[in-house]
């Protein structure tokens, strides 16, 4: 028995939880509004989608889009990667051809079980409290390059 998109959004409708079942897409959207994250926009908002992929086999938790890959992508993602190694259950991927930097939660469902409420929240609230810290890892790549641009002779 897997587990699908609509008993997600069953999970989420009986928690409160605001969401959007994208059907087009096969992914529901959850918005959270962040205290340090920001997002591509700036704003302090993260969306995460969840996906059943697998036919319901497995259970997928990404924030599209994460974080800005920067002048130095190797460098944002190996910070993000030891970030990621310093998280349980939270990893991150990039993807070249869109730079797109990807953050994602994922579970593997048994052909035999569901996915419960509490999975599926500690999911959602585990990427976003990531998001949260993983912040401050992009902030200091991205400061880092500046102090290495300006140089000691660059001083302003």
């Amino acid at each position: 028995m897997a587990s699908s998109l609509a008993s997600c959004a069953e999970i989420l409708s009986r928690g409160r939880v605001r969401h959007h079942v994208d059907v087009d897409e096969d992914v529901i959207r959850v918005v959270f509004v962040t205290r340090h994250y920001r997002n591509l926009r700036g704003e302090k908002l993260a969306i995460a989608q969840i996906a059943m992929p697998d036919d319901g086999r497995r259970c997928r938790v990404t924030l599209e889009r994460a974080f800005p890959p920067g002048s130095d992508p190797a460098a944002t993602c190996l910070a993000l990667c030891r970030a990621a190694a310093a998280t349980p259950l939270v990893g991150v991927e990039f993807d070249s051809d869109f730079e797109n930097v990807r953050m994602f939660v994922e579970a593997v469902i048994e052909a035999d079980g569901v996915l419960t409420r509490l999975q599926l929240l500690s999911m959602l609230h585990g990427l976003i409290d990531a998001a949260e810290v993983w912040q401050v890892a992009v902030e200091r790549v991205e400061d880092s390059r500046k102090s290495r641009e300006k140089g000691p002779g660059n001083a302003a």
